[in-house]
């Protein structure tokens, strides 16, 4: 969780014992001089990430909301449809993947298991 500056410095005013009235009136100006207007504020997230339509139809999802793009057009509902569909598609894929990846590990593993048992017991000759 990121806490600004302002909020950081307006609770320790209030509820720091120890500080002194010069430390106080230090920490409430450096809230004052670090606090975020209406303007930065934004809406708050966990998370985001900004889905791009390339040109070329690709659909691609940047961890990056900073990253420099430039558009073409406003995107439509169609574009949000589409995107959201392809995106859905390919985290299933990749899930999908990593599940059968997992499982193969675990049938190479019980191969293995069942090689050696095989081997020790023509060893013994049982």
């Amino acid at each position: 969780m990121t806490i600004d500056l302002s909020t950081l410095a307006n609770a320790a005013v209030e509820n720091v014992e120890e500080l002194t009235d010069a430390q106080r009136e230090q920490l409430k100006k450096m809230g004052e001089e670090a606090s975020i207007t209406e303007e930065q504020q934004g809406t708050l997230a966990e998370t985001a990430f900004l889905v791009i339509v390339t040109p070329d139809g690709q659909v691609l999802a940047e961890p990056d909301i900073n990253a420099p793009i430039r558009t073409r057009r406003p995107a439509n509902l169609d574009d949000f449809q589409r995107a959201g569909h392809v995106l859905v598609d390919d985290a299933i894929a990749i899930k999908t993947a990593s599940i059968t990846g997992q499982q193969m590990m675990q049938m190479t593993a019980a191969l293995v298991d069942q090689q050696r048992t095989q081997a020790l017991v023509q060893s013994l000759k049982l």
